[in-house]
């Protein structure tokens, strides 16, 4: 078997919540990832879902997918001698990651210059929701104050309705991407160059670094983007329409025009109105009209057959799947996309595999450890 790509890189992992991502991808790809815990464990092992509903550190969902492929020891931050430990450990890792509030780790030694004095090739980064320094650098952060701050919230949800967040962690789980990389980066660099490095990766600039576009736009016409709903965009009235999210039968569907063949949707739902000059011209002046029109033939179909009929005329439709569809999605399991791994107390957990399938570099998906299940092997104790 090929070996991994990052096999040989020691990697301590310091960070909670989903921060711990950066890591996951490290590991997936063959480093050597340390997660060093509280004795308690890490806050995430005590996010839901459970396995069987099961309240346990060690059957957490969120646990179990972040913390793939990482070795785990127990180590009191509070404890002198486990800061020491620590200190000890990193002469020989070549990374550090961690997600506390600025100022803490150098409180306790930790900080880089501290560590570069011990490991002058040592890489850090600290994932913090507003970086090192900056006026808001000591507020307390969370996932929605880093949506909120971002200008991501302000453009999710209903024009007439108050911003919705979305699903998931996925500004914290963005700032961990780009945590990972920058890492990959200064291993690089290092390996070219020699010498460390420190990364400062603000999970709120993160999120707008990938936005980008609405601050563009404020900066070149003075013009505020806003909330479109579930349409795609909203745009000037001759432009295209629909490109939207609408309900049907069983659930939702993505409802899309054909812009080459603008009669086609009017045909698809026996519509004469919406192949009416005035509409054709103007779509998107006349969205909500649209809609109406739509939801009146989409209520008696479910969506797959919603979906066969419009692709059948070339009608680019788009079933929303829900969890159990996307769990069963032949196209995902033909991929082999979705892996089941053995766990000694959770059973056999079936979990996203490879981000992303890459013929010359391997990626393994190794299960979640114990608490402190490697402590022996990396302390000595």
């Amino acid at each position: 078997m090929q070996g991994l790509p990052l096999e040989g890189l020691k990697v301590l992992d310091m960070t909670t919540s989903t921060f711990n991502y950066a890591g996951k991808l490290l590991a997936g790809f063959g480093a050597d990832v340390v997660k060093v815990e509280p004795p308690e464990g890490d806050p995430i092992r005590y996010q839901p879902p459970f396995v069987n509903d099961r309240v346990d550190p060690e059957l957490s969902g969120r646990h179990l997918h972040m913390n793939t492929g990482k070795r785990s020891v127990i180590l009191d931050l509070n404890n002198d001698s486990d800061v020491k430990q620590i200190k000890s450990l990193v002469k020989n890792f070549d990374i550090l990651i961690e997600s506390y509030s600025p100022g803490y780790m150098e409180s306790l030694g930790l900080g880089y210059e501290q560590l570069s004095a011990i490991q002058p090739e040592l890489i850090m980064a600290s994932i913090t929701y507003f970086g090192q320094d900056g006026p808001y650098a000591d507020y307390e952060g969370s996932e929605l104050v880093a949506d909120a701050l971002s200008g991501y919230l302000y453009l999710t949800g209903d024009p007439d309705r108050e911003p919705v967040k979305c699903f998931d962690n996925l500004i914290e789980q963005q700032s961990s991407l780009q945590a990972a990389v920058a890492i990959m980066t200064a291993v690089t660099a290092r390996e070219l160059q020699g010498g460390g490095d420190y990364l400062d990766i603000s999970a709120t600039e993160a999120a707008l670094f990938l936005l980008g576009g609405p601050a563009q736009m404020y900066h070149w016409t003075d013009r505020i983007a806003g909330r479109v709903g579930t349409r795609l965009m909203n745009s000037a009235p001759q432009m295209f329409y629909p490109s939207c999210i609408r309900p049907c039968k069983d659930g939702y569907v993505h409802a899309h025009s054909n812009t080459r063949y603008v009669d086609l949707l009017g045909i698809l739902m026996e519509q004469p109105r919406l192949n009416e000059p005035e509409i054709l011209e103007t779509p998107m002046g006349h969205a909500d009209e649209i809609d109406e029109i739509m939801s009146r033939w989409l209520m008696k179909h479910d969506k797959f057959e919603v979906v066969r009929m419009a692709q059948e005329m070339r009608l680019p439709f788009t079933e929303v799947f829900t969890p159990e569809e996307i769990v069963n999605d032949n196209h995902l399991n033909e991929r082999n996309f979705f892996v089941e791994v053995d766990h000694p107390l959770a059973g056999t957990v079936k979990q996203p595999g490879a981000p992303g399938m890459m013929t010359g570099t391997p990626w393994e998906t190794k299960r979640a450890p114990l608490l402190g299940e490697h402590q022996d092997e990396i302390l000595g104790n």
